[in-house]
């Protein structure tokens, strides 16, 4: 059965079927021009070559007849592989959304040279394999129409260029902003927070300072803004906006004072060379043994067991809650290692089911499962940071992991102390006996060793539970 996407539904020119294993977008039967203009080029092909556009697949009526008839007009229906896991810009480190900014960019400045143009320049048409950003809408794609303006700046400003500028030149991070704002950052609210000295900066002020400004003046009621439809824009004036825009978001850079000690958390971890190497070895022997379809690796702070997992994963999923820590996961594997996936969350407020009707932009439990999860380190904070108790920590896990490695660390680690330092003790159920009985309610225990020199105990678990 094929059903419509509910986050696809902005575009009456195209969107977005899903069957059971398939991935179809259809075209209106006004619209299906443009896609072959796209084929006629060679631009598809190129893009779909080089890693840059999803690839896409043409069918006629006889090959995905029920996708056909699925939209009333459908013209054309093409086919496309399913994303291993879709992520959203608020759960991306700086370092990754200016990489998805760039490629679309990238993407644009090619369209223009075959007469061609993006009429959309949101993140929301970019997905991440791995560490590879994909533009997944091809219905983005119309011909360029001559003395016509790029109607995608102020999407491409209020959702990329904004939420940079922030993060870099205020070390604010955007992710929050972004996830209650998914149309972007309004050109008002960054003005009015951004130091004066910047705003002084060419690139700035022509993207946020004069945009701010035109806002208001036309949003008064009592003004109506010029129509960029009635004048004429030569294509040469599209072409220097769109690399300038190129040129100031390359430039951009992560504020270097808004840093995170978690950065260094693998040179000032608390376990000895004994511990930490018998550590690497079981979580190691157990992804060989495993050797799942996809992992989860939840709080992967730089990415040492999530490197680990790519070696024997078909994919990794690697979350954590520290966005500098995962922005320099991303610098650190994005030439070598494709197959891990690096986001942002909190998993004591993960990101939520959103956007129009709440189906928009679907939660992180409605996205998928893990076949393995690691949970290295992370239980503590969870039970001392967040105050989740322990049965819900497990029972949290057992919602999406069929097996994994869990980690407890116990109150008389450093690392515990530290959280308690700031705190009154009142988890007198945070045992190792209570984590041991709460998980065995949810899965059954294959093997439980204790890291030579330390309290610490791995706990390598499976589907089922010691009652069933």
């Amino acid at each position: 059965m094929v059903t419509a996407d509910p986050g696809s539904f902005r575009d009456p020119a195209s969107g977005v079927l899903l069957g059971p294993n398939q991935v179809y977008r259809f075209f209106t039967s006004g619209h299906v021009a443009d896609f072959e203009a796209l084929v006629e080029t060679g631009l598809l092909d190129s893009l779909v070559a080089s890693g840059a556009v999803i690839e896409t697949k043409a069918l006629d009526i006889d090959e995905a007849p029920e996708p056909y008839r699925a939209v009333p007009g459908t013209g054309l229906v093409v086919e496309h592989p399913r994303v291993p896991f879709i992520s959203y810009a608020y759960e991306w480190p700086f370092e990754m959304l200016k990489a998805a900014a760039i490629r679309s960019l990238e993407i644009l400045q090619l369209a223009l040279q075959k007469d061609l143009i993006l009429k959309d320049a949101t993140p929301y048409n970019v997905q991440f394999i791995g560490t590879n950003p994909l533009l997944i809408d091809v219905g983005s794609f119309e011909r360029y129409q001559k003395g016509a303006p790029w109607m995608g700046y102020t999407q491409f400003c209020r959702t990329f260029l904004n939420p940079l500028l922030l993060q870099s030149i205020t070390g604010i991070p955007f992710q929050m902003w972004m996830r209650s704002s998914l149309e972007g950052i309004d050109p008002v609210h960054l003005n009015s927070i951004l130091p004066l000295r910047h705003k002084l900066r060419k690139n700035v002020f022509m993207d946020v300072v004069l945009q701010a400004w035109l806002s208001r003046r036309y949003s008064s009621g009592n003004k109506t803004a010029p129509s960029l439809q009635g004048r004429a824009i030569p294509k040469g004036v599209i072409t220097g906006l769109v690399n300038r825009l190129k040129k100031s978001v390359t430039g951009l850079k992560r504020r270097a004072k808004a840093r995170s000690p978690w950065l260094n958390y693998e040179e000032q971890c608390h376990y000895e060379p004994e511990a930490l190497e018998h550590k690497d070895r079981f979580v190691g022997a157990a992804l060989a043994q495993a050797k799942p379809e996809v992992v989860w690796d939840l709080g992967c702070n730089v990415g040492r067991y999530s490197i680990t997992a790519s070696r024997h994963a078909g994919y990794v999923v690697a979350i954590d809650s520290d966005e500098a820590a995962v922005g320099a996961l991303y610098e650190r594997i994005k030439d070598q290692h494709t197959n891990i996936l690096p986001l942002v969350l909190d998993f004591l407020n993960p990101s939520p089911s959103q956007g129009w009707a709440q189906e928009e932009r679907r939660g992180l439990g409605d996205r998928g499962a893990a076949n393995f999860v690691l949970c290295l380190a992370l239980v503590h904070h969870l039970a001392i940071g967040g105050n989740v108790p322990l049965n819900r920590i497990v029972e949290w896990l057992s919602t999406f992991a069929e097996a994994g490695v869990v980690e407890f660390v116990p109150k008389s680690d450093p690392m515990v102390q530290a959280l308690l330092r700031t705190r009154q003790d009142v988890f007198g159920g945070y045992t190792q006996a209570a984590f041991e009985e709460a998980l065995r309610e949810r899965f059954k225990i294959i093997e439980a060793p204790a890291l030579p020199r330390s309290e610490r105990v791995l706990y390598r678990f499976a589907a089922g539970s010691a009652s069933a």
